[in-house]
């Protein structure tokens, strides 16, 4: 308990940070609503309460723990737990049913005001966030509704802060789909309540109301992003890969990138190169640091140092478009930077904790974006592990002793080598778990091909900026324009180098290994352990190692019994993809059934057949087929639709390829389960959901539904 209250006293803000966190992804999946009211109520007193009652009991000599200061700790955490439970409550998407009471899913007019400045996507149109008023049967006006618009369009001419008018329907962002990404899960984990195609609409903003919206930083910071990248394009000596990477790298646009160049650096572990990040900014950190240290100094003019630093970073922050893994380091680097200035030593792990907080509090979303994630778990894992594994690698590594000038070059290329592969192991092992969870993907070479190319990117990121310096300058004094070319000529060979270090690493044959099978248990006591190990390594108690030994004994344990009851499991799914028709029988071998597009199916299921320990399945024709004494059908051909005496019974029958439209087609069937699979048409399945909203029959129709999932009767 002692180690408890001192953990809890030493970093409070990690803790109520990670109990709000808690509340949040508790509510979203629980849907606790005014439970969390009442339980801040009630904690908060309590917690009140106890500390009170602790201050009067023990306000002379007291020992280092008590019931009273170890209650009100707990209570004050499970406060934050329950009211990080209801900012998520009152930022959650509205249900389906009361978005369609507002009007949504009727062609009716409606107003939006853009809140995001719009984007060009791949397929050539425009994407923004908005706010969407829609009408209900009463002629009011319903809240508004937080929506991403895709414009039918490649004009850009629309902007942050417009007004339009369109009258294109809504669809809701709730899905009841559990296997492969959904798109729409995605969006509604940011608080999207619904998406729309818009085909045609009206801007309403005058001239002059115009003008007044069209400044805003956003915006400001959108253009100058994109004037950059054009004034790159422009560069024919620029190598296309080459130049695809310094957008990618230092202006935060990948959009454009080769489909293989991205795979490349998948593979190789390097695709935190490609977005920027807090890599990048910790890179233009020390940069900065180190040359506005030579100008001004660091302690006789703090206030003045820490403003300069400040307005670089954001500067840098602002030519990325501010983007949001920018803006959250970014925000980080000036809580840290103004600690300082109100502490003398300020603890790092509490103040990357409140920025964390203060952005969830902001937007409780945050918690779902894997970007969020990967940061804070990085910050953390450095925080934690950096400078032990330092130590560690400095003591493993002797020192080479030389003489003069030559001997302190080669101590801080040591020191700066040995740092960066403890920094990129160390930020490794917190953020391991996460993309094992996300991606089912480990890459093995990832620390090798850090070890090289980051070197080359801290190097690749001033000169594109020096570039980018005398690019603007070009525009007053043209002469400038051959000094930007120069610039840019050794910039495009630094790039080549670490494009050639990535591509010769994802060639390795065993570079990344594939289809490992990671679950929420699996990182839960992953990090669990991890942290046991740090904590050990600050308090120096052997009982966090035994702990740490037997929470991994039992993980492995339970992970094998799970392996072992999976190898038994059976299971059907008719998956959700657009076109295809794609029934998997799982039972002792892994089948597809009629599947006319494997790769799409892959794409689809894959984690699903990751996360069950199946190997990649066997394709078969048939159409007729038992599944755990369950005879199913699928109906293919319209001329299998016969007027005879006898009907054909099955458990389950499947619809594909547009073979039905109603009931009444299917008199010559007797089934139990009725399935319309992805491979029918969007009218088709609308029909079907008439047809089943009509008669009440059990349909599954999987574009509205989601796949369709059966266990084995054992289960």
């Amino acid at each position: 308990m002692d180690f408890i209250i001192k953990s809890i006293r030493r970093f409070p803000y990690l803790f109520l940070t990670f109990f709000f966190a808690l509340g949040v992804v508790a509510e979203y999946n629980l849907q606790l609503g005014d439970i969390n009211k009442i339980g801040v109520a009630v904690t908060l007193i309590a917690a009140l309460s106890a500390f009170f009652v602790y201050i009067k009991k023990w306000r002379k000599r007291y020992s280092s723990f008590s019931p009273f200061s170890f209650s009100s700790s707990i209570l004050l955490l499970f406060t934050f737990f329950f009211l990080g439970g209801v900012c998520e409550h009152c930022c959650h998407p509205i249900p389906s049913d009361e978005l369609a009471s507002c009007g949504a899913t009727e062609m009716t007019a409606r107003v939006a005001v853009i809140r995001s400045v719009p984007k060009l996507t791949k397929n050539r149109k425009i994407s923004c966030e908005a706010d969407v008023y829609c009408v209900d049967a009463r002629d009011s006006i319903c809240h508004p509704v937080y929506t991403v618009l895709t414009f039918d369009t490649c004009d850009a001419s629309l902007k942050k802060g417009d007004f339009i008018v369109f009258s294109s329907a809504l669809k809701s962002t709730e899905s009841s789909e559990t296997i492969g990404f959904n798109y729409d899960t995605y969006l509604r984990k940011k608080g999207v309540e619904a998406t729309s195609l818009v085909k045609q609409f009206r801007v309403l903003n005058s001239d002059s109301s115009t003008k007044n919206c069209d400044f805003s930083l956003e915006t400001s910071a959108s253009n100058l992003n994109l004037a950059l990248q054009n004034s790159l394009r422009g560069r024919a000596s620029l190598c296309t890969d080459e130049r695809d990477l310094i957008i990618a790298i230092t202006l935060g646009n990948k959009t454009e990138m080769d489909d293989g160049l991205k795979e490349a650096y998948s593979k190789a572990g390097a695709s935190h190169l490609l977005a920027v990040s807090g890599l990048h900014v910790g890179i233009i950190i020390l940069i900065v640091e180190c040359l506005v240290g030579m100008a001004i100094h660091p302690k006789k003019r703090p206030y003045i140092f820490a403003a300069v630093l400040l307005a670089i970073i954001w500067g840098y922050a602002f030519l990325t478009g501010l983007a949001a893994s920018v803006v959250r380091t970014s925000l980080m680097y000036t809580v840290y930077r103004v600690a300082m200035l109100l502490f003398s030593k300020p603890n790092p792990i509490n103040v990357v904790s409140f920025t964390a907080f203060a952005m969830l509090v902001y937007n409780p979303f945050n918690i779902f974006d894997l970007g969020f994630q990967l940061s804070f778990s990085a910050v953390y894992s450095i925080l934690l592990f950096g400078q032990p594994l330092i130590d560690k690698i400095e003591r493993l590594i002797p020192e080479i002793k030389l003489k003069g000038r030559v001997g302190q070059i080669v101590s801080k290329i040591r020191t700066y080598t040995l740092g960066s592969v403890a920094i990129s192991i160390s930020a490794q092992i917190l953020t391991t778990p996460i993309i094992l969870f996300t991606f089912h993907t480990l890459p093995i070479l990832s620390i090798a091909s850090s070890l090289f190319s980051i070197p080359l990117v801290t190097v690749l990121i001033p000169l594109t900026f020096i570039y980018y310096g005398f690019f603007l300058l070009s525009t007053v004094l043209p002469l400038l324009d051959v000094v930007a070319d120069g610039v840019l000529y050794v910039t495009d060979v630094v790039a080549k180098s670490v494009n050639s270090i990535v591509y010769y690493t994802a060639g390795i044959s065993f570079c990344t290994v594939d289809r490992l099978p990671f679950y929420g248990y699996d990182v839960a006591a992953y990090i669990i352990v991890f942290l046991l190990i740090a904590a050990y390594h600050n308090y120096r108690r052997l009982s966090l190692l035994w702990i740490s030994a037997s929470i991994s004994a039992a993980y492995f344990v339970f992970a094998f019994v799970d392996g072992m009851n999976m190898k038994g499991r059976r299971m059907m799914a008719v998956y959700n993809v657009n076109g295809v028709t794609a029934v998997n029988r799982m039972m002792e071998s892994n089948t597809l059934f009629g599947c006319n597009d494997t790769l799409k199916v892959a794409k689809k299921a894959g984690e699903f057949w990751t996360n069950n320990l199946l190997a990649s399945p066997s394709h078969t024709e048939k159409t007729y087929f038992e599944f755990d004494k369950h005879r199913v059908y699928m109906l293919s051909d319209k001329t299998e639709i016969k007027n005879e005496t006898t009907p054909l019974e099955v458990d389950i029958l499947i619809l594909t390829n547009n073979v039905a439209t109603k009931m009444s087609d299917l008199k010559n069937f007797r089934y139990k389960t009725l399935i319309v699979d992805g491979s029918n048409k969007y009218y088709v399945a609308k029909k079907w959901k008439e047809e089943r909203e009509k008669s009440g029959a059990d349909c599954h129709i999987v574009r509205f539904d989601g796949s369709w999932v059966k266990q084995n009767s054992e289960e």
